[in-house]
């Protein structure tokens, strides 16, 4: 298995967990920002199955059909991820009015407390792999937990709010509007997914300027190399890169053929570039 694929399963065996914790808590104390909040975590553990799926079909071999590869499945699945996201957001907000009024007993603190610091495992875990994998369904999922951890203290505020609703009743709408909040605050996450990954699957060139700046420092060090100029296209956790070398022109041809075949073999195996798919054009001036 992966460490993508290890990333989203520990983070799936925490949002199941901590889902079933806070939908239990909304139902219990009759809170109905916990249950909208503990709806959200289950989007994060439907996000991180879903994603696990994409990523295990995004890792098949090259087929005559698709000779690059299927890395751009993982935008097809977070896609589908964020319009499911606006499904679930759309929910929370109107579910969030018919929620009956109720002063949770001080024990919700408690809960709150603990799946907070669960969650904060989650993030830590997940920021520390964005760090190591270069993969667009962990950062989704990372986005998602930071989200997920800015509802429950949401959450936290409302209950706090609502100990003092006897004595100043429009506080009875805290939980209202709590509710609106987190679904507010999905629907926006949902949108920002669709619009990123959309972009990427009709072929988004990487916009990482200390990445680009690495691979262009690594060409020029290559003897006989004067210039250089590229493309660099996401497909999910590699790329594919159409490269531009300006060669010497005292180079002979057995010289620029030993450049081409040497570049090509280290720019591949560079494991901090991630480049699976190459494409070298060698010339004696590059068009500037």
């Amino acid at each position: 298995m992966t460490r993508e694929l290890k990333a989203l399963v520990f983070s799936m065996f925490y949002n199941f967990f901590i889902t079933i914790i806070k939908l239990f808590g909304g139902v219990f104390f009759g809170l109905g920002s916990l249950f909208a909040d503990g709806l959200h975590t289950l989007s994060d553990f439907i996000t991180d199955l879903v994603s696990f799926l994409g990523v295990h079909l995004s890792k098949k071999r090259p087929t005559k059909s698709h000779p690059f590869g299927f890395g751009r499945v993982e935008y097809l699945t977070n896609l589908f991820v964020g319009m499911l996201l606006v499904v679930l957001s759309v929910y929370i907000i109107v579910s969030g009015f018919f929620n009956p009024f109720v002063v949770p007993d001080t024990m919700v603190f408690y809960l709150i407390l603990s799946v907070f610091f669960l969650k904060l495992i989650v993030v830590f875990f997940l920021k520390f792999a964005c760090k190591k994998i270069r993969s667009q369904v962990v950062i989704t999922s990372y986005r998602e937990s930071i989200l997920d951890l800015v509802s429950t203290i949401i959450v936290f505020v409302v209950v706090l709010l609502l100990q003092f609703s006897h004595q100043y009743p429009i506080l009875e709408y805290a939980d209202i509007i709590g509710s609106s909040i987190i679904g507010l605050m999905v629907f926006v996450m949902a949108l920002k997914i669709i619009s990123e990954n959309a972009l990427s699957l009709l072929g988004e060139a990487e916009v990482d300027s200390k990445l680009c700046d690495d691979i262009t420092r690594f060409v020029l060090s290559f003897y006989g190399v004067h210039d250089t100029k590229f493309n660099l296209i996401k497909y999910g956790d590699y790329y594919q890169i159409h490269l531009m070398i300006e060669v010497s022109p005292g180079l002979s041809l057995k010289q620029v053929s030993n450049l081409e075949r040497k570049l090509k073999k280290e720019l591949l195996h560079h494991r901090s570039f991630h480049i699976k798919y190459l494409t070298i054009y060698v010339t004696n001036q590059l068009e500037k």
